[in-house]
């Protein structure tokens, strides 16, 4: 029994030591990227000399792998209790997790934008990471095996990854920005697109247009300012007194 708990003692310590070495790997990750980080920092922030870090982790490559399986395990640890839960939710709590956890979110931002060259080390990671992704962001009714009215479920999986995505790019520079009411803002627009669209087209072809599902370029959208009555953009800029705004949002010269 004495054997057995010495045994466990440095092993213990050993792991504990791992550990530390890799949370301070996802800290400088996301500060420097992986490509300007080096075995050499790491090894002063932990207290190690290099010979040493090495002996825990053979290179960088071995330690990029811990660090995103750490980013990983922390998401599904967060998500474990709601595993069975709808998309909607799910989104929202992963959401919550991108601001409660800043650091891993600030690394993954950092490497998945490093990561689009082919040949970086975590490329293969994020491709497998996007096509799980994909497959886990399904609306209720796909999950369930229907295929609702309306924008194709595929193109609305990859826009709600897109939005999460986003926003957390966004905190970045926006402390303010609200990114859970955000998340839940995007998902119940798609329940009311749902919705309206299952009326358009019911199934029994009630209606003229019997199309159960439509793609991106012919869903319907609203009127536009002619069309409702209130003129050009650049006219109805010119009545209220305000510049126009641009795809993105920078003013737009009014004429005046």
């Amino acid at each position: 029994m004495a054997d057995s708990k010495k045994a466990r003692g440095p092993y213990r310590k050993g792991v504990e030591r791992r550990r530390e070495i890799v949370a301070a790997a996802a800290q400088l990750f996301g500060e420097s990227g992986y490509t300007h980080s080096s075995m050499r920092e790491l090894a002063k922030r932990v207290g190690l000399s290099q010979a040493l870090l090495l002996h825990y982790f053979s290179d960088k490559e071995d330690l990029l792998v811990e660090v995103l399986n750490l980013r990983d395990a922390s998401v599904a640890e967060y998500l474990a209790n709601i595993a069975h839960s709808d998309i909607a939710t799910r989104s929202r709590e992963v959401a919550r997790h991108s601001a409660d956890h800043e650091g891993l979110t600030s690394l993954y931002i950092a490497l998945s934008a490093e990561a689009i060259d082919p040949a970086h080390p975590a490329h293969q990671y994020f491709v497998d990471h996007y096509r799980s992704a994909q497959q886990q962001t399904r609306e209720p009714a796909v999950e369930q095996g229907d295929v609702p009215a309306g924008v194709d479920p595929e193109l609305v999986s990859a826009l709600g990854i897109a939005v999460m995505d986003g926003l957390q790019v966004q905190r970045q520079y926006r402390s303010d920005l609200d990114g859970v009411a955000a998340v839940d803002a995007f998902w119940a627009l798609v329940s009311a697109a749902r919705a309206w669209w299952a009326q358009s087209n019911p199934p029994d072809g009630s209606t003229p247009n019997d199309t159960s599902r439509v793609s991106a370029d012919t869903a319907p959208v609203p009127p536009g300012p002619e069309e409702s009555g209130q003129g050009s953009p650049e006219e109805a800029a010119a009545s209220s007194g305000e510049g126009a705004h641009d795809h993105i949002g920078t003013p737009v010269a009014s004429g005046r």
